[in-house]
């Protein structure tokens, strides 16, 4: 063979190879790659992450246009990163694109099934632990049947290269992907399209540059103060273990009584909390009407304000109101920033980016990882969404967590208190006590010992203890009425983890009252007065010195008059998959430490 066939039939083979790979580049594979991309990526950064925000507002401190603006470009960035690696594998390899690109597709079906048809039973994103495995068949059976869902379109695929003659296999392999693939498309976006076009944006108020203050809570009144600190989730059962490790709370709680037969009227921070402002009780309406309905009503800040009192609210923005407008006639410290001082956290750690993915992504997941994928969010699960340019030290933070109680105390031990205040005043400040076991708020107390629940419970106390020493210094301790108690005791789940055997332990919370003028020395114990937190909102209006009839029943009309009201708890159980969430409502009489004396009651409108 001469140069010159030589030449050519080199020339030849590299013009096949050109062929075979410029072949792949087909409107068929084209469309494919494209369908797919698109599809899978706005699933995941796009469709499902709007689709938890549409359901949540009120969970969010920024507006919709914040989150479906930077979502809506990482969904364009992935797709023309999906489309590039996706040719890239199709000119590498022919066969190993058509692996890959089955898996995705899998991987999208089962998602999309997954949060169509598999996600009525999630567990709510709450702060407290979320059990997704319970029900281990339950678990076993839907990881199966999703990895199976995964694995179908390359299966398929497999086969139809074995049954070459096998039109139905063929038309699938060739046709079904992206015909598929457009369907989930157009029907995740005509549902999303659907609940934007139907949503009421403006329920939920959002005042960037608004902000609770602590600056005004520092004057107080030589005449005469109410200062209230919840305490997150301090159960009565919990406090007396504080007491028994730490006998020096006796001595700091000097002039107060722990009343031991309390019960809250909610076993969760929502709606515990806006019930004791608002003395509205929730009856499972959607959460806006409830919060607008209950901070519209003659609340107790309202009664307090026009009265005479200032009024300084430090509350959880996500659990206790939706925006501060609610507050704007009803408490003094709200003060603001400029505009420009605010900067949305995107890309950061916590931003609306990372953070809307991981939601997204246990959305779309088998039960066995969602657990592990909500990990980390709780109430305060955008708290991060926002920056600010320069520090504000009398911020308070939107979401109560060991983080804001820390703030707390370094504001109130960097800046004086006075008595200077020309109006009576009233205090509610929301700490996250017993809520977490955090060796920062344990080391408040003590950094040397190994970190529980109880020296947490008593490092937080630090922030009471020095607050108490501060009323003292200025001479308004006596005069000045102080009730420290908790949200709700624990949830009934919670017992249970403990090991045990059902509702043998009742769900108690924590109440300590010292009214002003109050005899000094340690702390007393009741456990007869048949106390609950439905008495709190007529109980602050009394200690304010103010007619408190139009609140009914308050603490001092049960322990004076000995008083054996009807009491009632409700629970609110959000289990994993396997649990059916339900209601429960308990009347209880007499010692409600006696489970005995809880009645279950049918459900109640």
């Amino acid at each position: 063979m001469d140069k010159k066939e030589k030449k050519n039939e080199s020339s030849g083979k590299t013009t096949d190879i050109q062929t075979k790979k410029n072949s792949r580049f087909n409107k068929k594979n084209e469309l494919t790659i494209i369908l797919l991309s698109i599809t899978f990526s706005f699933t995941i950064f796009f469709f499902s992450p709007i689709d938890i925000f549409l359901g949540n507002q009120r969970d969010f401190v920024v507006s919709f246009g914040h989150v479906a603006v930077p979502m809506l470009l990482t969904s364009l960035a992935f797709s023309a990163v999906l489309i590039l690696l996706m040719n890239l594998f199709l000119l590498i390899h022919q066969k190993a694109y058509t692996v890959i690109s089955r898996l995705f597709f899998g991987i999208l079906l089962a998602g999309y099934v997954q949060s169509l048809l598999l996600n009525s039973k999630m567990t709510a994103v709450t702060g407290d632990d979320a059990s997704y495995k319970d029900n281990k068949s339950s678990v076993i059976f839907n990881l199966v049947l999703l990895s199976f869902i995964a694995l179908v379109p390359l299966i398929l695929s497999m086969v139809s290269w074995f049954a070459k003659k096998n039109k139905f296999l063929l038309l699938l392999h060739d046709k079904g992907v992206p015909y598929l693939c457009g369907l989930i498309f157009f029907m995740q976006a005509a549902g999303i399209g659907s609940s934007i076009l139907t949503t009421d944006f403006g329920k939920y108020k959002k005042m960037y540059t608004s902000y609770l203050s602590y600056e005004q809570g520092m004057s107080l009144s030589k005449d005469e103060n109410v200062v209230v600190f919840l305490t997150d989730r301090l159960d009565s059962f919990w406090m007396d273990r504080v007491i028994k490790e730490y006998p020096d709370v006796k001595e700091k709680f000097d002039g107060f009584t722990f009343y031991q037969n309390n019960v809250s009227h909610n076993t969760s921070t929502f709606p515990s909390v806006p019930q004791m402002l608002t003395n509205s009780f929730y009856k499972g309406e959607e959460w806006t009407e409830y919060v607008n309905k209950a901070w519209d009503g003659d609340t107790v800040p309202k009664v307090l304000t026009e009265n005479d009192y200032n009024v300084n609210l430090l509350i959880d923005n996500l659990t206790t109101y939706s925006s501060i407008a609610h507050l704007e006639d009803q408490c003094i410290n709200i003060s603001h920033c400029d505009p420009e001082d605010v900067k949305f956290n995107y890309l950061g750690e916590g931003g609306i980016i990372p953070s809307m993915t991981q939601l997204s992504l246990a959305k779309l997941s088998p039960y066995m990882w969602k657990g592990d994928l909500v990990t980390g969010f709780g109430s305060n699960l955008s708290a991060d969404f926002i920056k600010y340019n320069k520090k504000f030290p009398d911020m308070m933070p939107m979401a109560i967590g060991p983080e804001s109680d820390i703030k707390y105390f370094d504001y109130i031990k960097s800046n004086e208190f006075n008595a200077d205040s020309p109006k009576k005043t009233f205090t509610y400040v929301h700490l996250n006590g017993a809520h977490d076991t955090d060796e920062r708020l344990a080391a408040l107390y003590d950094d040397s010992i190994d970190v529980d629940r109880w020296v947490t419970t008593r490092g937080d106390f630090e922030i009471l203890f020095y607050y108490f020493d501060q009323l003292k210094k200025l001479g308004i301790y006596d005069n000045t009425t102080i009730i420290v108690l908790g949200d709700h005791g624990r949830a009934p789940d919670e017992v249970e983890r403990e090991g045990k055997e059902g509702l043998d332990d009742p769900i108690v919370t924590a109440l300590l009252v010292k009214p002003a003028n109050a005899e000094s020395g340690k702390l007393k114990l009741d456990d007869k007065a048949e106390l609950s937190l439905d008495f709190f909102p007529a109980s602050v209006i009394e200690y304010a010195g103010i007619d408190h009839k139009d609140f009914g029943t308050s603490f001092n009309d049960v322990i004076e008059g000995g008083l054996h009201p009807d009491r009632w708890l409700q629970t609110y159980e959000w289990g994993g998959y396997g649990k059916v969430i339900y209601k429960t409502l308990y009347k209880i009489t007499g010692d409600a430490r006696d489970f005995a004396n809880w009645e279950p009651q049918p459900e109640h409108e």
